[in-house]
Protein backbone atom coordinates (compact mmCIF):
# COMPACT_ATOMS: atom_id res chain seq x y z
CA UNK A 1 0.00 0.00 0.00
CA UNK A 2 2.73 2.60 0.94
CA UNK A 3 4.18 1.72 -2.70
CA UNK A 4 1.35 3.65 -4.45
CA UNK A 5 1.23 7.38 -5.02
CA UNK A 6 -1.31 9.74 -3.87
CA UNK A 7 -3.51 11.38 -5.64
CA UNK A 8 -5.31 13.45 -3.23
CA UNK A 9 -5.83 14.50 -0.03
CA UNK A 10 -9.02 15.74 1.58
CA UNK A 11 -9.30 17.76 4.57
CA UNK A 12 -11.74 17.84 7.09
CA UNK A 13 -11.47 20.52 9.79
CA UNK A 14 -13.48 19.60 13.14
CA UNK A 15 -13.89 22.30 16.12
CA UNK A 16 -15.73 20.42 18.87
CA UNK A 17 -17.47 17.68 15.92
CA UNK A 18 -18.17 14.61 18.51
CA UNK A 19 -21.70 14.28 18.39
CA UNK A 20 -21.69 15.02 14.82
CA UNK A 21 -18.26 12.54 13.89
CA UNK A 22 -20.49 9.72 15.52
CA UNK A 23 -23.97 10.68 12.85
CA UNK A 24 -21.55 11.29 9.39
CA UNK A 25 -18.17 9.79 9.77
CA UNK A 26 -20.64 6.92 8.20
CA UNK A 27 -20.39 8.85 4.96
CA UNK A 28 -16.76 9.07 4.26
CA UNK A 29 -16.67 5.04 4.70
CA UNK A 30 -19.65 4.69 2.44
CA UNK A 31 -17.88 7.03 -0.08
CA UNK A 32 -15.20 3.95 0.17
CA UNK A 33 -17.66 1.34 -0.44
CA UNK A 34 -19.01 2.55 -3.34
CA UNK A 35 -15.44 3.16 -5.18
CA UNK A 36 -16.25 7.29 -5.24
CA UNK A 37 -12.97 7.59 -3.12
CA UNK A 38 -9.83 5.20 -3.52
CA UNK A 39 -8.36 4.78 0.19
CA UNK A 40 -5.28 3.64 -1.10
CA UNK A 41 -4.35 6.65 -2.80
CA UNK A 42 -6.02 8.97 -0.42
CA UNK A 43 -4.98 10.79 2.61
CA UNK A 44 -7.68 11.69 4.82
CA UNK A 45 -6.65 14.64 7.19
CA UNK A 46 -8.92 15.25 10.01
CA UNK A 47 -7.20 19.27 11.33
CA UNK A 48 -8.76 19.09 15.40
CA UNK A 49 -8.85 22.98 15.91
CA UNK A 50 -8.36 23.14 19.59
CA UNK A 51 -11.63 20.67 20.58
CA UNK A 52 -12.59 20.15 23.82
CA UNK A 53 -14.50 17.14 23.24
CA UNK A 54 -13.23 13.93 22.04
CA UNK A 55 -13.27 15.06 18.24
CA UNK A 56 -9.54 13.31 17.86
CA UNK A 57 -10.31 10.08 19.15
CA UNK A 58 -13.63 9.67 17.49
CA UNK A 59 -12.28 10.42 14.12
CA UNK A 60 -9.48 7.43 14.83
CA UNK A 61 -11.73 4.95 15.96
CA UNK A 62 -14.20 5.53 13.12
CA UNK A 63 -12.40 6.56 10.40
CA UNK A 64 -9.18 4.27 10.59
CA UNK A 65 -10.35 0.58 9.82
CA UNK A 66 -11.28 1.99 6.37
CA UNK A 67 -8.85 4.64 5.63
CA UNK A 68 -5.61 3.70 6.05
CA UNK A 69 -3.85 6.70 5.34
CA UNK A 70 -6.09 8.70 7.76
CA UNK A 71 -3.77 11.44 9.46
CA UNK A 72 -5.10 13.59 12.51
CA UNK A 73 -3.23 16.79 12.98
CA UNK A 74 -4.56 18.59 16.30
CA UNK A 75 -4.05 22.45 17.20
CA UNK A 76 -3.49 23.66 20.66
CA UNK A 77 -6.09 26.40 20.31
CA UNK A 78 -9.16 27.45 18.17
CA UNK A 79 -8.17 29.37 15.86
CA UNK A 80 -11.03 29.03 12.89
CA UNK A 81 -12.02 27.05 10.10
CA UNK A 82 -10.15 28.58 7.54
CA UNK A 83 -6.79 28.45 10.02
CA UNK A 84 -7.26 24.81 10.45
CA UNK A 85 -7.90 24.05 6.60
CA UNK A 86 -4.24 26.15 6.52
CA UNK A 87 -2.82 23.25 8.31
CA UNK A 88 -3.99 21.04 6.25
CA UNK A 89 -3.05 21.97 3.53
CA UNK A 90 0.20 22.55 4.67
CA UNK A 91 0.45 19.24 5.81
CA UNK A 92 -1.19 17.69 2.37
CA UNK A 93 0.85 15.39 0.19
CA UNK A 94 -1.36 14.90 -2.87
CA UNK A 95 -1.09 17.19 -5.87
CA UNK A 96 -4.71 17.68 -5.62
CA UNK A 97 -6.33 18.85 -1.84
CA UNK A 98 -9.70 19.09 -0.90
CA UNK A 99 -11.84 20.18 1.88
CA UNK A 100 -15.19 19.46 2.86
CA UNK A 101 -16.77 20.42 6.28
CA UNK A 102 -16.92 18.21 9.22
CA UNK A 103 -21.51 17.83 8.85
CA UNK A 104 -21.19 16.32 5.03
CA UNK A 105 -23.91 18.86 3.93
CA UNK A 106 -22.12 17.87 0.41
CA UNK A 107 -22.17 13.61 0.56
CA UNK A 108 -18.37 13.43 0.16
CA UNK A 109 -19.63 10.85 -2.94
CA UNK A 110 -19.26 13.91 -4.65
CA UNK A 111 -15.40 14.29 -4.69
CA UNK A 112 -14.89 12.66 -7.89
CA UNK A 113 -17.22 16.03 -9.19
CA UNK A 114 -14.10 18.39 -7.54
CA UNK A 115 -11.40 16.00 -9.00
CA UNK A 116 -12.34 15.94 -12.63
CA UNK A 117 -13.15 19.76 -12.51
CA UNK A 118 -9.24 20.25 -11.89
CA UNK A 119 -8.37 18.77 -14.90
CA UNK A 120 -8.43 22.33 -16.85
CA UNK A 121 -8.31 24.20 -13.40
CA UNK A 122 -6.46 25.71 -10.37
CA UNK A 123 -9.59 25.73 -8.11
CA UNK A 124 -12.71 23.96 -8.06
CA UNK A 125 -15.71 25.03 -5.96
CA UNK A 126 -18.63 23.50 -5.10
CA UNK A 127 -21.74 25.79 -6.04
CA UNK A 128 -25.26 25.92 -4.37
CA UNK A 129 -26.89 28.34 -6.44
CA UNK A 130 -26.18 26.59 -10.34
CA UNK A 131 -29.18 25.59 -12.34
CA UNK A 132 -27.99 21.72 -11.80
CA UNK A 133 -27.41 22.02 -8.06
CA UNK A 134 -30.01 20.89 -5.44
CA UNK A 135 -30.34 22.58 -2.10
CA UNK A 136 -32.06 20.90 1.08
CA UNK A 137 -32.41 23.28 3.90
CA UNK A 138 -34.93 23.84 6.06
CA UNK A 139 -34.09 27.40 7.76
CA UNK A 140 -34.85 30.04 4.93
CA UNK A 141 -32.91 32.42 6.76
CA UNK A 142 -29.94 30.56 5.98
CA UNK A 143 -30.82 30.62 2.48
CA UNK A 144 -31.55 34.92 2.86
CA UNK A 145 -28.02 34.92 4.67
CA UNK A 146 -26.23 32.84 2.28
CA UNK A 147 -27.55 35.13 -0.90
CA UNK A 148 -26.90 38.45 0.74
CA UNK A 149 -23.40 37.53 1.66
CA UNK A 150 -22.68 36.09 -1.81
CA UNK A 151 -24.21 39.33 -2.73
CA UNK A 152 -21.73 41.36 -0.63
CA UNK A 153 -18.89 39.51 -1.15
CA UNK A 154 -18.87 40.01 -5.21
CA UNK A 155 -19.71 43.87 -4.54
CA UNK A 156 -16.90 44.30 -2.74
CA UNK A 157 -14.06 41.60 -3.92
CA UNK A 158 -15.05 41.23 -7.58
CA UNK A 159 -14.53 37.34 -7.66
CA UNK A 160 -17.06 36.95 -9.95
CA UNK A 161 -18.91 33.38 -8.35
CA UNK A 162 -22.26 32.53 -7.43
CA UNK A 163 -21.67 30.74 -4.42
CA UNK A 164 -18.53 31.66 -1.99
CA UNK A 165 -19.23 29.88 0.91
CA UNK A 166 -19.90 25.98 -0.19
CA UNK A 167 -17.59 24.01 2.50
CA UNK A 168 -16.93 21.77 -0.52
CA UNK A 169 -13.64 23.07 -2.44
CA UNK A 170 -10.58 21.59 -4.15
CA UNK A 171 -7.03 22.93 -5.27
CA UNK A 172 -3.93 21.71 -6.89
CA UNK A 173 -1.70 21.74 -3.86
CA UNK A 174 0.74 24.05 -5.06
CA UNK A 175 -1.84 26.96 -5.86
CA UNK A 176 -3.60 25.66 -2.05
CA UNK A 177 -0.30 26.27 -0.26
CA UNK A 178 0.38 29.96 -1.83
CA UNK A 179 -3.30 30.72 -1.60
CA UNK A 180 -3.46 29.78 2.50
CA UNK A 181 -0.49 31.21 2.93
CA UNK A 182 -0.96 34.14 2.02
CA UNK A 183 -4.87 34.24 3.44
CA UNK A 184 -5.46 36.79 6.19
CA UNK A 185 -8.68 35.74 7.20
CA UNK A 186 -9.22 32.61 9.41
CA UNK A 187 -12.56 32.26 10.41
CA UNK A 188 -15.64 32.25 8.23
CA UNK A 189 -15.10 34.39 5.52
CA UNK A 190 -11.72 32.82 5.01
CA UNK A 191 -13.26 31.63 1.24
CA UNK A 192 -13.85 34.76 0.05
CA UNK A 193 -9.93 36.09 0.82
CA UNK A 194 -8.71 32.72 -0.93
CA UNK A 195 -10.58 33.09 -3.62
CA UNK A 196 -10.42 36.95 -4.23
CA UNK A 197 -6.32 36.15 -4.23
CA UNK A 198 -6.60 33.57 -6.54
CA UNK A 199 -8.95 35.80 -9.41
CA UNK A 200 -6.00 38.84 -8.77
CA UNK A 201 -3.52 35.90 -9.72
CA UNK A 202 -5.58 35.19 -12.66
CA UNK A 203 -5.94 31.28 -11.63
CA UNK A 204 -9.07 29.35 -13.47
CA UNK A 205 -11.62 28.56 -11.18
CA UNK A 206 -14.56 25.94 -11.89
CA UNK A 207 -17.82 25.69 -10.11
CA UNK A 208 -19.29 22.98 -9.59
CA UNK A 209 -22.90 22.20 -8.95
CA UNK A 210 -23.62 19.93 -5.75
CA UNK A 211 -25.91 18.62 -3.84
CA UNK A 212 -26.18 19.90 -0.75
CA UNK A 213 -28.58 19.53 2.24
CA UNK A 214 -28.22 21.66 5.51
CA UNK A 215 -27.18 19.73 9.04
CA UNK A 216 -29.94 20.10 11.42
CA UNK A 217 -27.11 20.50 14.06
CA UNK A 218 -25.13 23.56 12.29
CA UNK A 219 -22.93 26.22 14.87
CA UNK A 220 -23.68 28.65 12.24
CA UNK A 221 -25.19 31.70 14.66
CA UNK A 222 -27.32 34.08 11.54
CA UNK A 223 -27.06 37.46 13.39
CA UNK A 224 -23.70 37.48 15.47
CA UNK A 225 -21.65 35.39 12.41
CA UNK A 226 -23.73 37.38 9.38
CA UNK A 227 -21.59 40.67 11.27
CA UNK A 228 -18.25 38.97 11.46
CA UNK A 229 -18.34 38.15 7.81
CA UNK A 230 -19.37 41.07 6.81
CA UNK A 231 -16.52 43.05 8.70
CA UNK A 232 -14.20 40.58 7.55
CA UNK A 233 -15.17 40.88 4.11
CA UNK A 234 -14.31 44.73 4.14
CA UNK A 235 -11.08 43.49 6.15
CA UNK A 236 -9.94 41.56 2.74
CA UNK A 237 -10.79 44.21 0.91
CA UNK A 238 -8.77 47.24 2.13
CA UNK A 239 -5.84 44.80 3.10
CA UNK A 240 -2.40 45.64 1.50
CA UNK A 241 0.11 43.74 3.58
CA UNK A 242 0.06 40.17 3.18
CA UNK A 243 2.90 37.32 4.50
CA UNK A 244 5.56 37.02 2.65
CA UNK A 245 6.49 33.82 1.31
CA UNK A 246 9.77 32.02 2.01
CA UNK A 247 11.40 31.24 -1.39
CA UNK A 248 14.82 29.71 -3.08
CA UNK A 249 16.12 31.45 -6.62
CA UNK A 250 18.34 28.38 -7.61
CA UNK A 251 20.35 28.63 -11.26
CA UNK A 252 23.39 27.03 -12.37
CA UNK A 253 25.65 28.83 -14.08
CA UNK A 254 27.59 25.52 -15.57
CA UNK A 255 28.60 26.51 -19.81
CA UNK A 256 27.57 22.96 -20.43
CA UNK A 257 24.20 22.75 -23.61
CA UNK A 258 20.94 23.80 -22.56
CA UNK A 259 19.71 20.66 -22.16
CA UNK A 260 22.63 19.94 -19.44
CA UNK A 261 21.48 22.74 -17.28
CA UNK A 262 17.93 21.44 -17.64
CA UNK A 263 18.77 18.31 -16.51
CA UNK A 264 20.83 19.47 -13.37
CA UNK A 265 17.73 21.20 -12.43
CA UNK A 266 15.16 18.45 -12.79
CA UNK A 267 17.49 16.40 -10.86
CA UNK A 268 17.90 19.51 -7.90
CA UNK A 269 14.32 19.57 -8.06
CA UNK A 270 13.61 15.40 -7.94
CA UNK A 271 13.95 15.58 -3.74
CA UNK A 272 11.54 18.38 -3.84
CA UNK A 273 7.47 17.39 -2.63
CA UNK A 274 5.02 17.16 -5.28
CA UNK A 275 3.44 20.12 -3.13
CA UNK A 276 6.23 22.35 -3.31
CA UNK A 277 5.22 25.55 -6.44
CA UNK A 278 7.87 25.38 -8.31
CA UNK A 279 8.08 28.50 -11.06
CA UNK A 280 10.62 27.73 -14.13
CA UNK A 281 12.06 30.89 -15.29
CA UNK A 282 14.62 29.96 -18.06
CA UNK A 283 16.42 26.81 -18.79
CA UNK A 284 19.10 27.58 -15.87
CA UNK A 285 16.73 29.10 -13.37
CA UNK A 286 13.82 28.49 -11.19
CA UNK A 287 12.13 29.99 -7.95
CA UNK A 288 11.13 27.61 -5.68
CA UNK A 289 8.00 28.85 -3.55
CA UNK A 290 8.44 27.30 -0.16
CA UNK A 291 4.65 28.45 1.45
CA UNK A 292 3.68 27.11 4.70
CA UNK A 293 6.88 25.88 5.60
CA UNK A 294 8.94 26.70 9.44
CA UNK A 295 12.02 27.86 9.42
CA UNK A 296 13.82 24.83 9.98
CA UNK A 297 12.11 23.36 6.81
CA UNK A 298 13.48 26.32 4.58
CA UNK A 299 16.18 26.18 5.50
CA UNK A 300 17.10 22.58 5.39
CA UNK A 301 15.78 22.73 1.80
CA UNK A 302 18.57 25.71 0.89
CA UNK A 303 20.93 23.41 2.87
CA UNK A 304 20.27 20.08 0.26
CA UNK A 305 20.69 22.23 -2.67
CA UNK A 306 23.78 23.90 -2.06
CA UNK A 307 25.36 20.51 -1.59
CA UNK A 308 28.78 20.78 -4.02
CA UNK A 309 27.61 18.15 -6.32
CA UNK A 310 24.38 19.95 -7.22
CA UNK A 311 26.76 22.95 -8.66
CA UNK A 312 23.98 25.20 -8.21
CA UNK A 313 23.55 28.67 -6.51
CA UNK A 314 21.42 29.12 -3.90
CA UNK A 315 19.76 32.77 -2.86
CA UNK A 316 17.07 32.53 -0.24
CA UNK A 317 14.68 35.23 -0.84
CA UNK A 318 10.97 36.56 0.99
CA UNK A 319 9.11 36.93 -2.10
CA UNK A 320 5.85 39.37 -1.45
CA UNK A 321 2.32 39.31 -2.76
CA UNK A 322 3.03 42.02 -4.88
CA UNK A 323 6.06 40.29 -6.53
CA UNK A 324 3.82 37.05 -7.57
CA UNK A 325 1.20 39.50 -9.30
CA UNK A 326 4.33 40.77 -11.28
CA UNK A 327 4.73 37.04 -12.33
CA UNK A 328 1.31 36.39 -12.91
CA UNK A 329 -1.20 34.42 -14.36
CA UNK A 330 0.45 30.96 -14.37
CA UNK A 331 -0.04 28.56 -16.14
CA UNK A 332 0.21 24.49 -15.31
CA UNK A 333 3.52 22.78 -16.04
CA UNK A 334 4.28 19.06 -15.23
CA UNK A 335 3.97 17.35 -11.55
CA UNK A 336 4.34 20.63 -9.24
CA UNK A 337 5.97 23.07 -12.00
CA UNK A 338 4.58 25.91 -12.49
CA UNK A 339 5.05 28.61 -15.47
CA UNK A 340 4.91 32.16 -15.35
CA UNK A 341 2.99 33.97 -17.94
CA UNK A 342 3.46 37.53 -17.15
CA UNK A 343 6.77 39.29 -16.44
CA UNK A 344 8.73 35.50 -17.04
CA UNK A 345 12.58 37.10 -17.20
CA UNK A 346 12.09 40.70 -15.97
CA UNK A 347 10.06 39.50 -12.83
CA UNK A 348 12.96 37.31 -11.76
CA UNK A 349 15.61 39.88 -12.63
CA UNK A 350 13.88 42.63 -10.35
CA UNK A 351 13.48 40.24 -7.57
CA UNK A 352 17.12 39.57 -7.39
CA UNK A 353 17.92 42.82 -7.51
CA UNK A 354 15.80 44.29 -4.53
CA UNK A 355 16.92 42.75 -1.28
CA UNK A 356 13.97 41.30 -0.64
CA UNK A 357 14.55 40.03 2.96
CA UNK A 358 14.92 43.00 4.20
CA UNK A 359 11.65 44.24 2.64
CA UNK A 360 8.78 45.52 5.07
CA UNK A 361 6.01 43.33 5.97
CA UNK A 362 6.12 40.48 7.54
CA UNK A 363 6.90 36.56 7.50
CA UNK A 364 4.00 34.45 8.64
CA UNK A 365 5.91 31.44 10.96
CA UNK A 366 3.98 27.90 11.34
CA UNK A 367 4.14 25.82 14.29
CA UNK A 368 4.79 22.13 15.13
CA UNK A 369 1.27 20.76 14.77
CA UNK A 370 0.74 17.83 17.39
CA UNK A 371 -0.06 14.21 15.22
CA UNK A 372 -1.45 11.62 17.68
CA UNK A 373 0.63 8.40 16.95
CA UNK A 374 -1.99 6.15 15.14
CA UNK A 375 -0.73 2.16 15.72
CA UNK A 376 -2.29 1.22 12.51
CA UNK A 377 -0.25 3.43 10.40
CA UNK A 378 3.15 3.12 12.36
CA UNK A 379 2.57 -0.66 11.36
Amino acid sequence: MRGEALSLSIVVPAFNEAVRMKDRAGLLNEAVATGDIDPLVTELIVVDDGSTDETARLAERLLAPVYPRLRILQMSKNSGKGAAIRVGAGAAGAPFVAFMDADMSVDPSQIPLLVAAMEDAHVAIGSRAMAHSNVQSYRRHRVIMGRTFSFLANAVTNVGLKDTQCGFKAFRTPVARILFHLMVIDRFAFDVDVLMLARQFGMEICEVPVEWEESDSSTVRPLSDSMSMAIDVLRIRWRKNRPHIPALMVGTDAPEHESVRKRVLNEAFSGFRQTDPIFRLTENRALVLLPLCRPDQVEGAAARLRQPSTNLTVRRQLISCDQLMEMMPITLGTGNSLIAAGGRESAPARSERRDVSRSAGHVRHFPRVTAPPLSRLEA
